[in-house]
């Protein structure tokens, strides 16, 4: 699965690409990573990481999802889906916001952690 998400972000990123008209090594300057990186990232041998992503949103304004995903979701569309999620998922969803604003990479929640902050808060 990881294989055919990051075969469909390199494609997004080669698509951008050329619809800015620029090079790799051009897209790669802009963005303030490496030729290499940028490369193996638009060949789908490296997957695009979240800094790399950030990058390429603040940069360029493409949106995150459409990177990864393909799409763009609203927020208000987010937020009903989470609505609608059993809580322990919410839960799950919380833990890696919280990872994600507050420990900025430093700490990483794996699903062993989530799983078992999920069990000792009952709530499976």
């Amino acid at each position: 699965m990881k294989e055919k998400n990051n075969y469909s972000s390199a494609i997004r990123l080669k698509k951008l690409r050329q619809s800015l008209n620029m090079t790799q090594e051009q897209m790669a300057e802009a963005i303030g990573v490496s030729d290499s990186l940028y490369k193996g990232n638009e060949a789908g041998r490296i997957p695009i990481s979240k800094k790399t992503a950030r990058l390429i949103e603040e940069y360029f304004g493409v949106n995150v999802d459409y990177i990864y995903h393909g799409t763009f979701r609203e927020a208000k569309d987010v937020w009903m889906e989470i609505m609608e999620c059993e809580e322990k998922e919410k839960l799950r969803i919380l833990l890696r916001l919280i990872e994600y604003f507050s420990f900025q990479g430093k700490l990483e929640f794996t699903d062993e952690i989530i799983d078992s902050i999920i069990e000792a808060m009952n709530l499976k």
